[in-house]
This record gives C-alpha cells, structure tokens and sequence, in this order.
C-alpha cells in the first residue's frame, strides 16, 4: 500500500541525504529527496504517493496528465467532442464521433488540439486478484415528463425508494424521443435486441439539431445521471450505439405529457 525504492546500484542510492541499504526496500513520503550516486547528479523529488490512477497522458510532457473519473467529457464540459466513461470496474468506453469501443491499454485517443493522447491503464501490483461476483441491482425508473407542447422536459429517477429530479434540460427530450420508438418496438413485437434502434440522422432530423450537437447532448444526458447517481453501472448504459445508430438502454421508464401517463416500459426481466 506505499510507494517503495530499493537500491540495486554499485555507487547508492540516497533519500534525504541517507544511503539506503543495498536491496533494502524503503517507503518514500511526499517532499522526499532522491539522488542516484554520490556526485551533484540530478535529484527527483516525491510530489505524489497516491496510488496509481488511470490516465490520457500527453504527447508533451510539459502537459498535464488526465486523470479520468468515472466520466469524461473532453476535451471539456463546455465543449466536448468525445466521452470516456466507465461502465464497470476495469472497462472504459470512448464514445467519438457516434461510434463507441472499448480502450485497452496503450491506445492512442485525439483531445482536441492537443494531440494523440495514450491511455495507461493502473495495472494491479498483485500477479493474482480474487474477483468477487456481486449481483448488478435493479436499473432505476427513468420517469420523463414533457409539457403537453412539449416545448419542456423533465426528468426525475427513482432508485427503491430515492427519487432524484433532474429539472428541465434539452436533452431529456431527445431521451424521451428514443423511448417512444423502443416503446412502440415492444408494442409491435419485436425481440429486446431489435427494439429501439433509430439512426443518428434520423433523431438529429426529429429533434431539428446537427449530428455534432446531438452528440453533445447524449454526452450531457449520461454524464447528468452518472454524477447524480453514481455507483449506478446501469446507468453507463444509458444510450447503446452501434454503427450509425443508437437506442435508449434496456431499462424501465416511464412517460407522461402533461398530466397524463402515455406510456410505461417494463424490460423482460424486470417485474
């Protein structure tokens, strides 16, 4: 659990001025001073003993590493142009320009102006790690309210008995829009796995915005909930792509236009 260096060298190795013993390991703190050798050579100073996290680092150096949270909007909030988020422990996706993969160390990700990024994965120091299989809980109920111009959305999550208003937002309507099609997918028939698939045209055409700002918007949509609601990993798979296409996830919600409730979808194995 600590950041450790051992001396393997013929001429020493000094923290603080102290000559450690030969193949000894000795833990290092923030602000320590390590030399190799005992001529004026370069020292490094400990900035950071927190354990290793994963990371976009840059192509320069004097650029700061990224650090990624459990979701990313880069290369920022404001203006994002892909997301990078994490559905489950050890998985990240990256969603650009309408397609979505899954990263592995190494892999070279553009932010913006600032170049090829490589993403560095926070290797495990154990050889061997015992995986613990928890059950995934219940998806929460998504309830969608839109005005009866539908002019305004709002959106409200109930998780057991939590309920979490998410107010008024331009893209809950362009959520409630791909839960109307999976909505009707169900009611004409068709299996889970072919329900709710529009093509991003097509809903950019629907809701009378460009490609580029409906990406934002889906961006903006799952980032709102996983901040909300975070341990949730349903919630990471809020929207499903697939080439050209993409879909509200298989989870409950729940519609209504003014007062009245138009709609309630229940996946398979929800009762």
């Amino acid at each position: 659990g600590r950041w450790m260096v051992s001396d393997h060298s013929r001429n020493g190795t000094f923290v603080d001025g102290q000559a450690l013993q030969p193949g000894e390991p000795f833990p290092l703190e923030a602000g320590a001073e390590i030399r190799l050798g005992r001529g004026p050579g370069v020292a490094w100073q400990v900035q950071d003993v927190a354990e290793p996290v994963d990371a976009l680092v840059p192509p320069d150096s004097r650029q700061p590493v990224l650090a990624l949270g459990p979701h990313n909007l880069l290369p920022s909030s404001e203006a994002p142009e892909l997301c990078i988020y994490q559905p489950q422990p050890g998985l990240w996706m990256l969603e650009q320009n309408g397609e979505t993969r899954a990263l592995k160390d190494g892999d070279r990700v553009q932010v913006g102006s600032a170049g090829l990024h490589r993403f560095v994965a926070a290797a495990p120091m154990d050889d061997t790690q015992v995986a613990e299989i928890v059950p995934e809980a219940a998806a929460p109920w998504l309830v969608m309210r839109l005005s009866l111009d539908e002019e305004h959305a709002s959106l409200e999550v109930r998780d057991g008995a939590a309920r979490t208003d998410l107010g008024e937002r331009s893209h809950h309507y362009c959520l409630a829009t791909l839960a109307r099609r999976r909505m009707a997918d169900q009611e004409r028939g068709l299996e889970p796995g072919a329900q709710g698939w529009l093509a991003s045209a097509e809903l950019s055409r629907m809701l009378g915005v460009e490609t580029t700002h409906l990406n934002i918007q889906i961006f903006r949509a799952r980032e709102q909930l996983m901040t909300a609601l975070p341990g949730v990993p349903a919630l990471s798979r809020l929207i499903e792509r697939r080439r050209g296409e993409l879909r509200i996830g298989d989870m409950p919600f729940e519609i209504y236009r003014g007062d009245r409730l138009e709609c309630r979808y229940r996946p398979a194995c929800v009762h």
